[in-house]
């Protein structure tokens, strides 16, 4: 592991920011403010985040740029979509800690698309083990009611779309400028959510009163997470190490709901006692499990 905690301590920040969204966008499907209208206003303004890096970049866009940048946010945007139709489908606490999961996913896809020389190790497959154990641990349903297999299924399928991109995403900013790269990869997210609004049911430009005020906090601490593990990521070659600490975001939704649920008025904030122990452990096994992935290529 890297001894600069830069990037580490920024995918922890991110992790929680993520966390904290995820309630908030949650609450806000709730409420009304719509799946595809709530992810398309989430990636425009993520999206505005990104505008000012090509002024902080030291050359200028070349063709290379659109193209990598251009595969990066098709990817992501992919991701991002299965990303709101699992909050949609399932629990935050419970779809969040499962997308932890990721990291396993970002160590395989750099190995199977050569982009590192390391075999995948034992402590990898023990924590691809460990994650299973913990996927069942916090989606076992609570007792009277079945299981969200689809939000699960999504939540899974979202975990390695972004594990792609995190596996991808290190090999082409060190091919080129990182903040050139970001920049068009953001871009792509934004103009691809054009295409979301006829998905969008309802009004897709009028105010929903209470569900707006929701969606439009939740979109702030998003953009804001995207820009920080950009950094941690685009810009630190420790890809499978940084997504350790950012998969810590499913202890901070648990904890978040735990202590803000009610107050917020998320419907799972009602969840039992036992349920919210057993997905505490399940995401902590998912933590152990995650950890193990980096250190088999120490």
């Amino acid at each position: 592991m890297s001894g600069n905690l830069t990037p580490y301590l920024l995918a922890l920040s991110a992790g929680l920011a993520y966390a904290f969204s995820a309630l908030l966008a949650k609450r806000a499907m709730e409420l009304g403010a719509g799946t595809s209208r709530s992810l398309i206003y989430s990636n425009w303004i993520t999206a505005l985040f990104f505008l000012p890096y090509p002024l902080l970049a030291d050359s200028p866009l070349q063709n290379s740029d659109f193209q990598n940048g251009a595969i990066l946010g098709g990817i992501f945007f992919t991701a991002q979509s299965l990303c709101f139709a699992a909050l949609r489908s399932g629990d935050a606490s419970m779809v969040t800690p499962i997308m932890g999961s990721k990291s396993v996913f970002v160590a395989l896809f750099l190995f199977l698309l050569g982009l590192s020389p390391e075999p995948i190790s034992l402590a990898t497959w023990t924590a691809s083990g460990l994650a299973a154990v913990a996927v069942a641990l916090i989606g076992w349903p609570t007792k009277g009611s079945s299981p969200s297999l689809p939000g699960i299924a999504l939540a899974l399928c979202t975990a390695a779309a972004f594990g792609l991109v995190d596996s991808m995403v290190p090999h082409f900013t060190h091919q080129s400028d990182p903040f050139n790269v970001l920049f068009v990869m953001f871009s792509t997210l934004g103009l691809l959510s054009f295409a979301l609004i006829p998905l969008s049911q309802g009004k897709f430009l009028g105010s929903r009163g209470r569900a707006d005020r929701w969606m439009w906090a939740s979109s702030l601490p998003m953009g804001g997470q995207a820009v920080l593990m950009s950094f941690a990521i685009g810009f630190f070659r420790v890809p499978t190490e940084a997504n350790v600490f950012y998969s810590c975001r499913g202890l901070w939704a648990i904890l978040l709901v735990a202590f803000l649920g009610r107050r917020m008025g998320l419907r799972e904030g009602n969840v039992s006692r036992s349920t919210q122990i057993r997905r505490a452990i399940g995401a902590g096994l998912l933590v152990l499990g995650i950890y193990l992935a980096p250190m088999g290529g120490d």
